[in-house]
Protein backbone atom coordinates (compact mmCIF):
# COMPACT_ATOMS: atom_id res chain seq x y z
CA UNK A 1 0.00 0.00 0.00
CA UNK A 2 1.18 3.30 -0.57
CA UNK A 3 2.03 5.63 2.32
CA UNK A 4 0.09 8.58 2.33
CA UNK A 5 -0.63 11.89 4.09
CA UNK A 6 -4.24 12.50 3.56
CA UNK A 7 -5.12 15.19 6.27
CA UNK A 8 -1.49 17.16 6.08
CA UNK A 9 -1.21 20.56 7.74
CA UNK A 10 -2.93 23.29 5.30
CA UNK A 11 0.18 25.52 4.29
CA UNK A 12 -0.95 28.76 6.44
CA UNK A 13 0.00 26.53 9.19
CA UNK A 14 3.52 25.83 8.27
CA UNK A 15 6.04 26.84 10.33
CA UNK A 16 9.39 27.74 8.80
CA UNK A 17 11.63 28.46 12.14
CA UNK A 18 12.63 24.61 11.92
CA UNK A 19 13.46 24.90 8.34
CA UNK A 20 17.76 24.49 7.18
CA UNK A 21 19.64 27.92 7.12
CA UNK A 22 19.67 27.28 3.08
CA UNK A 23 16.08 26.12 2.69
CA UNK A 24 15.58 29.69 4.52
CA UNK A 25 17.79 31.55 2.04
CA UNK A 26 15.75 30.18 -0.55
CA UNK A 27 12.47 30.92 0.60
CA UNK A 28 13.32 34.13 0.80
CA UNK A 29 14.54 34.04 -3.31
CA UNK A 30 11.59 32.31 -4.38
CA UNK A 31 8.91 34.98 -2.18
CA UNK A 32 10.96 37.55 -3.84
CA UNK A 33 10.06 36.44 -7.45
CA UNK A 34 6.77 35.44 -7.06
CA UNK A 35 5.80 38.51 -5.73
CA UNK A 36 7.71 40.78 -8.70
CA UNK A 37 6.17 38.25 -11.36
CA UNK A 38 3.51 39.06 -13.77
CA UNK A 39 2.76 36.01 -15.83
CA UNK A 40 0.90 32.63 -13.40
CA UNK A 41 2.68 29.98 -15.89
CA UNK A 42 6.23 31.27 -15.97
CA UNK A 43 5.84 32.07 -12.18
CA UNK A 44 6.04 28.46 -11.71
CA UNK A 45 8.08 27.68 -14.11
CA UNK A 46 11.07 29.84 -12.92
CA UNK A 47 9.88 28.47 -9.29
CA UNK A 48 10.64 25.06 -10.32
CA UNK A 49 13.99 25.94 -12.23
CA UNK A 50 14.86 27.69 -8.60
CA UNK A 51 14.07 24.87 -6.17
CA UNK A 52 14.69 21.82 -8.35
CA UNK A 53 18.33 21.17 -7.38
CA UNK A 54 18.08 21.82 -4.27
CA UNK A 55 15.39 19.96 -3.25
CA UNK A 56 16.11 17.25 -5.88
CA UNK A 57 12.92 17.37 -7.91
CA UNK A 58 11.96 16.01 -11.07
CA UNK A 59 8.30 17.38 -11.90
CA UNK A 60 5.77 19.14 -11.19
CA UNK A 61 2.29 20.07 -11.99
CA UNK A 62 0.17 23.07 -11.42
CA UNK A 63 -3.38 22.94 -11.94
CA UNK A 64 -6.03 26.02 -11.73
CA UNK A 65 -9.49 24.88 -10.84
CA UNK A 66 -12.11 25.73 -13.51
CA UNK A 67 -15.18 24.37 -12.67
CA UNK A 68 -15.60 21.67 -11.05
CA UNK A 69 -12.37 20.34 -13.23
CA UNK A 70 -8.40 21.06 -12.77
CA UNK A 71 -6.83 22.16 -15.65
CA UNK A 72 -3.21 22.08 -16.31
CA UNK A 73 -1.57 24.99 -16.21
CA UNK A 74 2.04 24.45 -15.93
CA UNK A 75 4.61 21.87 -15.85
CA UNK A 76 7.98 20.58 -15.97
CA UNK A 77 9.83 17.62 -16.32
CA UNK A 78 7.45 16.15 -18.10
CA UNK A 79 7.15 14.98 -22.02
CA UNK A 80 4.41 16.45 -24.47
CA UNK A 81 2.30 12.58 -24.18
CA UNK A 82 2.85 12.90 -20.31
CA UNK A 83 1.69 16.62 -19.61
CA UNK A 84 -1.38 15.72 -22.32
CA UNK A 85 -2.49 12.65 -20.67
CA UNK A 86 -2.66 14.88 -17.54
CA UNK A 87 -4.26 18.46 -18.88
CA UNK A 88 -7.54 17.73 -17.08
CA UNK A 89 -8.23 16.15 -13.82
CA UNK A 90 -11.89 15.82 -11.48
CA UNK A 91 -11.75 17.00 -8.67
CA UNK A 92 -11.15 13.86 -6.10
CA UNK A 93 -9.29 12.60 -8.83
CA UNK A 94 -5.51 11.34 -8.62
CA UNK A 95 -3.53 13.07 -5.98
CA UNK A 96 -3.87 16.68 -6.89
CA UNK A 97 -7.76 16.50 -7.55
CA UNK A 98 -7.72 14.29 -3.64
CA UNK A 99 -6.21 17.49 -2.25
CA UNK A 100 -8.01 19.80 -4.43
CA UNK A 101 -11.58 18.01 -2.91
CA UNK A 102 -10.39 17.90 0.48
CA UNK A 103 -8.72 21.09 0.26
CA UNK A 104 -5.36 19.34 2.58
CA UNK A 105 -2.26 18.91 1.77
CA UNK A 106 -1.67 15.15 0.08
CA UNK A 107 1.29 13.15 0.42
CA UNK A 108 2.47 9.70 -1.10
CA UNK A 109 5.81 7.97 -0.53
CA UNK A 110 6.68 4.37 -2.19
CA UNK A 111 4.59 4.86 -4.83
CA UNK A 112 5.87 2.23 -7.04
CA UNK A 113 5.10 -0.65 -4.78
CA UNK A 114 1.31 0.89 -4.83
CA UNK A 115 -1.37 -0.31 -6.26
CA UNK A 116 -3.64 2.33 -4.99
CA UNK A 117 -5.62 3.77 -7.60
CA UNK A 118 -5.59 7.35 -6.65
CA UNK A 119 -1.69 7.44 -7.25
CA UNK A 120 -1.46 5.49 -10.66
CA UNK A 121 -1.20 8.34 -12.95
CA UNK A 122 2.06 9.19 -11.45
CA UNK A 123 2.91 5.86 -10.57
CA UNK A 124 2.85 5.58 -14.37
CA UNK A 125 5.23 8.41 -14.86
CA UNK A 126 7.94 6.77 -12.24
CA UNK A 127 7.49 8.97 -9.71
CA UNK A 128 7.98 7.45 -6.47
CA UNK A 129 7.06 10.42 -3.96
CA UNK A 130 4.80 12.75 -4.72
CA UNK A 131 3.65 16.24 -2.87
CA UNK A 132 0.31 18.02 -3.49
CA UNK A 133 -0.78 21.00 -2.07
CA UNK A 134 -4.17 22.90 -2.60
CA UNK A 135 -3.80 26.63 -3.90
CA UNK A 136 -5.71 28.47 -1.63
CA UNK A 137 -6.64 32.22 -0.53
CA UNK A 138 -8.82 32.27 2.35
CA UNK A 139 -11.49 29.77 1.45
CA UNK A 140 -10.94 30.43 -2.48
CA UNK A 141 -9.49 27.60 -4.59
CA UNK A 142 -7.54 28.79 -6.87
CA UNK A 143 -6.01 24.80 -8.09
CA UNK A 144 -3.08 22.69 -6.93
CA UNK A 145 0.41 22.46 -6.84
CA UNK A 146 2.45 19.09 -7.08
CA UNK A 147 6.39 18.42 -6.59
CA UNK A 148 7.34 14.37 -7.50
CA UNK A 149 10.80 12.31 -7.06
CA UNK A 150 11.44 9.40 -9.08
CA UNK A 151 14.78 8.61 -7.40
CA UNK A 152 13.43 8.38 -4.19
CA UNK A 153 10.49 7.66 -2.51
CA UNK A 154 9.89 10.02 0.09
CA UNK A 155 10.35 13.40 1.27
CA UNK A 156 11.81 14.31 4.57
CA UNK A 157 9.80 16.59 7.13
CA UNK A 158 11.54 19.55 6.64
CA UNK A 159 11.54 19.46 2.14
CA UNK A 160 7.57 18.85 2.86
CA UNK A 161 7.57 21.98 5.15
CA UNK A 162 9.47 23.93 2.23
CA UNK A 163 7.70 22.52 -0.46
CA UNK A 164 3.87 23.45 1.52
CA UNK A 165 5.56 26.99 2.57
CA UNK A 166 6.12 27.98 -1.08
CA UNK A 167 3.14 26.72 -2.53
CA UNK A 168 1.55 29.26 -0.09
CA UNK A 169 3.35 31.70 -1.46
CA UNK A 170 2.56 30.92 -4.72
CA UNK A 171 -0.95 31.02 -4.02
CA UNK A 172 -0.83 34.21 -3.08
CA UNK A 173 0.92 35.24 -5.76
CA UNK A 174 -1.60 33.76 -8.17
CA UNK A 175 -4.44 35.59 -6.10
CA UNK A 176 -2.75 38.53 -6.39
CA UNK A 177 -2.45 38.04 -10.72
CA UNK A 178 -6.04 37.33 -10.18
CA UNK A 179 -6.98 40.01 -8.87
CA UNK A 180 -4.33 42.69 -11.04
CA UNK A 181 -6.44 40.74 -14.36
CA UNK A 182 -9.73 41.50 -12.89
CA UNK A 183 -8.79 44.93 -12.21
CA UNK A 184 -7.27 45.46 -15.75
CA UNK A 185 -10.61 44.05 -17.03
CA UNK A 186 -13.08 46.41 -14.94
CA UNK A 187 -10.63 49.74 -16.47
CA UNK A 188 -10.67 47.77 -20.05
CA UNK A 189 -14.85 48.05 -19.93
CA UNK A 190 -14.67 51.64 -18.61
CA UNK A 191 -12.83 52.76 -20.98
CA UNK A 192 -14.62 51.13 -23.35
CA UNK A 193 -18.10 52.72 -21.45
CA UNK A 194 -16.50 56.27 -21.12
CA UNK A 195 -15.46 55.63 -25.57
CA UNK A 196 -19.23 55.24 -26.14
CA UNK A 197 -20.44 57.98 -23.46
CA UNK A 198 -17.97 60.79 -25.04
CA UNK A 199 -18.92 59.87 -28.74
CA UNK A 200 -22.45 59.89 -27.65
CA UNK A 201 -22.18 63.33 -25.63
CA UNK A 202 -20.12 64.67 -28.44
CA UNK A 203 -22.61 63.91 -30.96
CA UNK A 204 -25.49 65.18 -28.90
CA UNK A 205 -23.77 68.81 -28.30
CA UNK A 206 -22.26 68.80 -31.94
CA UNK A 207 -26.08 68.55 -32.86
CA UNK A 208 -27.64 71.53 -30.62
CA UNK A 209 -24.67 73.53 -31.79
CA UNK A 210 -25.53 72.96 -35.44
CA UNK A 211 -29.37 73.19 -34.84
CA UNK A 212 -28.91 76.39 -32.79
CA UNK A 213 -26.44 78.18 -35.82
CA UNK A 214 -29.47 76.82 -38.50
CA UNK A 215 -32.13 78.34 -36.44
CA UNK A 216 -29.96 81.83 -36.12
CA UNK A 217 -29.28 81.65 -39.86
CA UNK A 218 -33.78 81.27 -40.17
CA UNK A 219 -34.34 84.73 -38.23
CA UNK A 220 -34.34 87.94 -39.45
CA UNK A 221 -33.60 89.97 -36.87
CA UNK A 222 -30.60 91.36 -35.44
CA UNK A 223 -30.67 90.63 -32.19
CA UNK A 224 -32.03 87.39 -32.43
CA UNK A 225 -29.67 86.20 -34.57
CA UNK A 226 -26.79 87.56 -31.79
CA UNK A 227 -28.62 85.65 -29.25
CA UNK A 228 -29.22 82.46 -30.94
CA UNK A 229 -24.78 82.95 -31.93
CA UNK A 230 -24.18 83.22 -28.33
CA UNK A 231 -25.98 79.90 -27.33
CA UNK A 232 -24.60 78.48 -29.65
CA UNK A 233 -21.01 79.81 -28.65
CA UNK A 234 -21.78 78.71 -25.20
CA UNK A 235 -23.14 75.14 -26.03
CA UNK A 236 -19.52 74.72 -27.63
CA UNK A 237 -17.63 76.06 -24.47
CA UNK A 238 -19.67 72.99 -22.74
CA UNK A 239 -18.48 70.93 -25.42
CA UNK A 240 -14.64 71.95 -24.67
CA UNK A 241 -15.23 70.87 -20.82
CA UNK A 242 -16.75 67.50 -21.72
CA UNK A 243 -13.67 66.48 -23.76
CA UNK A 244 -11.24 66.02 -21.52
CA UNK A 245 -13.40 63.79 -19.40
CA UNK A 246 -12.54 61.00 -21.35
CA UNK A 247 -8.72 61.48 -21.09
CA UNK A 248 -8.12 61.22 -17.53
CA UNK A 249 -7.92 58.89 -14.90
CA UNK A 250 -10.48 60.86 -12.46
CA UNK A 251 -13.30 61.39 -14.92
CA UNK A 252 -15.33 63.85 -12.49
CA UNK A 253 -12.64 66.38 -12.54
CA UNK A 254 -11.25 68.83 -15.47
CA UNK A 255 -8.11 69.77 -15.86
CA UNK A 256 -8.51 73.81 -16.07
CA UNK A 257 -5.36 74.83 -17.45
CA UNK A 258 -6.67 72.66 -20.84
CA UNK A 259 -10.05 73.91 -20.55
CA UNK A 260 -9.02 77.41 -19.96
CA UNK A 261 -6.67 76.94 -23.41
CA UNK A 262 -9.63 75.88 -25.26
CA UNK A 263 -12.01 78.40 -24.00
CA UNK A 264 -9.39 81.40 -24.18
CA UNK A 265 -9.34 81.83 -27.72
CA UNK A 266 -8.79 85.42 -29.76
CA UNK A 267 -10.94 86.27 -32.33
CA UNK A 268 -8.60 86.89 -34.69
CA UNK A 269 -6.71 83.72 -34.17
CA UNK A 270 -3.30 84.73 -32.67
CA UNK A 271 -1.86 82.39 -29.74
CA UNK A 272 -3.18 83.39 -26.01
CA UNK A 273 -0.24 82.39 -23.59
CA UNK A 274 -1.33 80.37 -20.96
CA UNK A 275 0.54 80.30 -17.26
CA UNK A 276 -0.58 77.08 -15.49
CA UNK A 277 2.01 76.38 -12.84
CA UNK A 278 -0.51 75.56 -10.26
CA UNK A 279 -3.38 74.81 -12.46
CA UNK A 280 -6.15 72.66 -10.49
CA UNK A 281 -8.82 70.39 -11.25
CA UNK A 282 -11.86 70.99 -10.28
CA UNK A 283 -15.48 69.11 -9.77
CA UNK A 284 -17.03 68.84 -13.59
CA UNK A 285 -19.79 71.28 -13.26
CA UNK A 286 -18.10 73.78 -11.53
CA UNK A 287 -15.33 73.75 -13.84
CA UNK A 288 -17.89 73.99 -17.09
CA UNK A 289 -19.58 77.50 -14.99
CA UNK A 290 -16.06 78.84 -14.72
CA UNK A 291 -15.12 78.64 -18.52
CA UNK A 292 -18.71 79.61 -19.03
CA UNK A 293 -17.73 82.51 -16.85
CA UNK A 294 -14.72 83.75 -19.09
CA UNK A 295 -16.40 82.93 -22.33
CA UNK A 296 -18.98 85.29 -21.18
CA UNK A 297 -15.74 87.84 -20.10
CA UNK A 298 -14.56 87.60 -23.52
CA UNK A 299 -16.69 89.54 -26.21
CA UNK A 300 -15.39 89.22 -29.68
CA UNK A 301 -13.61 92.59 -28.94
CA UNK A 302 -12.21 91.72 -25.92
CA UNK A 303 -11.03 88.49 -26.94
CA UNK A 304 -8.96 89.74 -29.74
CA UNK A 305 -7.44 91.66 -27.08
CA UNK A 306 -6.74 88.81 -25.13
CA UNK A 307 -2.43 88.27 -24.41
CA UNK A 308 -2.52 85.99 -21.36
CA UNK A 309 -4.19 83.67 -18.83
CA UNK A 310 -2.52 83.04 -15.61
CA UNK A 311 -3.88 80.37 -13.63
CA UNK A 312 -2.89 80.08 -10.01
CA UNK A 313 -4.19 78.88 -6.43
CA UNK A 314 -4.28 80.98 -3.46
CA UNK A 315 -6.29 80.59 -0.08
CA UNK A 316 -7.98 77.53 -1.49
CA UNK A 317 -9.12 79.91 -4.49
CA UNK A 318 -8.64 79.39 -8.27
CA UNK A 319 -7.28 82.74 -9.73
CA UNK A 320 -7.37 83.50 -12.64
CA UNK A 321 -6.05 86.58 -14.61
CA UNK A 322 -6.87 87.63 -18.24
CA UNK A 323 -4.24 90.49 -19.23
CA UNK A 324 -4.60 91.96 -22.48
CA UNK A 325 -5.09 95.55 -23.15
CA UNK A 326 -8.23 97.18 -22.21
CA UNK A 327 -9.42 93.96 -19.89
CA UNK A 328 -8.83 95.96 -16.46
CA UNK A 329 -11.12 98.78 -17.78
CA UNK A 330 -14.60 98.66 -16.03
CA UNK A 331 -17.17 96.79 -18.68
CA UNK A 332 -20.51 97.16 -17.13
CA UNK A 333 -22.45 95.75 -20.19
CA UNK A 334 -20.64 92.62 -19.55
CA UNK A 335 -20.11 93.06 -15.58
CA UNK A 336 -23.64 93.54 -14.84
CA UNK A 337 -25.03 91.07 -17.32
CA UNK A 338 -27.54 88.21 -16.62
CA UNK A 339 -25.05 85.59 -17.32
CA UNK A 340 -21.83 86.68 -15.39
CA UNK A 341 -23.92 87.58 -12.39
CA UNK A 342 -25.21 83.76 -12.18
CA UNK A 343 -22.30 82.33 -13.29
CA UNK A 344 -20.51 84.35 -10.61
CA UNK A 345 -23.48 83.58 -8.11
CA UNK A 346 -23.00 79.91 -9.00
CA UNK A 347 -19.50 80.23 -8.58
CA UNK A 348 -19.27 82.49 -6.01
CA UNK A 349 -16.73 83.91 -7.66
CA UNK A 350 -15.56 87.66 -7.38
CA UNK A 351 -13.79 90.07 -10.34
CA UNK A 352 -11.48 92.86 -9.89
CA UNK A 353 -10.78 95.01 -13.02
CA UNK A 354 -7.20 96.68 -12.23
CA UNK A 355 -8.34 99.94 -14.06
CA UNK A 356 -5.90 98.79 -16.99
CA UNK A 357 -5.06 95.63 -18.77
CA UNK A 358 -5.79 92.66 -16.38
CA UNK A 359 -9.39 90.87 -14.92
CA UNK A 360 -8.67 89.10 -12.18
CA UNK A 361 -11.37 86.32 -10.91
CA UNK A 362 -11.46 84.37 -7.80
CA UNK A 363 -13.16 80.68 -7.33
CA UNK A 364 -13.51 79.39 -4.13
CA UNK A 365 -12.72 75.61 -4.87
CA UNK A 366 -15.27 72.49 -3.62
CA UNK A 367 -12.23 70.06 -3.00
CA UNK A 368 -8.55 70.40 -4.00
CA UNK A 369 -8.41 68.16 -7.32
Amino acid sequence: MTETVPAGPVPGDIAVDGLPRRHLRLLGEAADRLLAAEDAAAMVDGLFALIAQELRLDVFFNYRLDGEMLVLAAHGGLTEAEAAAGATLAVGQAVCGCAARDRRAVEAFAIQASDDPMVAFVRDLGIDAYACTPLLHGTTLLGTLGFGRRWADRFDADELAFLHTVSHYVALAKYRLKIEAELRDGIAVRERLLAELNHRVRNALQTAVAVVRLGAADVTGDEARGALAAAAARLEVLAAAHRPLYATDTPTRIDMAGLITAVAERADGAEVAIDAAEAPALPVEQAAAAALLVHSLLTPADAALLERVTIGVQDDSMILALAGDALGRPHDALDDSRIVRGLSRQLRATMVRDGAGVLTIAIPMSGRG
